[in-house]
């Protein structure tokens, strides 16, 4: 799709969406999918990944994506900021469910998916390590440099997340079983909710879709696959496809 550039967006009226361009990222796909499922319309603005991003920093405050911004209101990062915007604009088709431990139970699975310190944050830092496995130039290691100083990295530092890892993908394995034996097919309660679309676009980091359903170059397909020492229980697969199957487009197609 075509990205607008920030200096085109930033004075449009409606929802901007700064989406990082040309790879699956989660956190971007995961903001995409909240407002096309709700079908609100947004212009997606092009952010670089890896990248300093200054025009967008300018702007939002933030050089990482997602970013939505709507009218002209203060921009928002966070996944669950991003949600409640959505909620807001949308409030059907809900992607929250009903009842306040219910919704305590769903912001606490997307908190260890995709929050600091969670599942995705640790598989990151080994992206960060193949980075630099490939990065001999200093031009090269720019980009990983970046990323390390923004999320902590250092060396070792992949091989002691992936005991968080592990630990976080037993829980979410438990909670599936758990609810398949009540009959659900989704996180939390019966219905399809935020906690299962953010595991859809996160799962990407453990097993990503084939290359003709989520396109991607080698060297991050390499990096996104879960190393041998991590165990991938099935049914967080199976929940991924039944997922994508029922309710969401294919990651890049937008």
């Amino acid at each position: 799709m075509d990205f607008a550039r920030v200096e085109d967006a930033k004075d449009k009226g409606g929802l901007r969406l700064a989406l990082t361009m040309g790879v699956p990222g989660p956190w971007s796909q995961a903001a995409k999918y909240i407002f096309e499922y709700k079908n609100i319309p947004f212009l997606a603005v092009g952010q670089k990944g890896g990248r300093e991003n200054p025009e967008l920093f300018d702007w939002t405050g933030h050089r990482n994506a997602p970013v939505a911004v709507y009218e002209d209101e203060r921009p928002r990062a966070g996944w669950h900021e991003i949600i409640m915007l959505a909620e807001r604009l949308a409030p059907e088709p809900s992607l929250l469910p009903t009842g306040a431990q219910a919704r305590v139970e769903m912001f606490g699975l997307i908190t260890e998916v995709a929050s600091e310190g969670g599942f995705a944050w640790l598989r990151r830092l080994r992206l960060i390590d193949i980075l630099y496995g490939v990065a001999d130039a200093t031009e090269a290691r720019r980009g990983p440099d970046i990323l390390a100083n923004r999320y902590g990295h250092a060396p070792g530092a992949a091989d002691a997340a992936e005991e968080g890892c592990a630990r976080i993908l037993a829980m979410l394995s438990e909670r599936l079983r758990a609810q398949e034996n009540l009959g659900s097919d989704y996180f939390v309660g019966n219905d399809f909710t935020a906690a299962d679309l953010y595991w859809a676009c996160f799962s990407q980091l453990l097993v990503p879709m084939g290359p003709g359903m989520n396109p991607m170059p080698p060297l991050l397909r390499t990096a996104y696959e879960a190393p041998a020492s991590l165990s991938v229980d099935p049914i967080l697969i199976i929940h991924r496809d039944r997922v994508y199957d029922r309710h969401l487009s294919l990651p890049l197609d937008f």
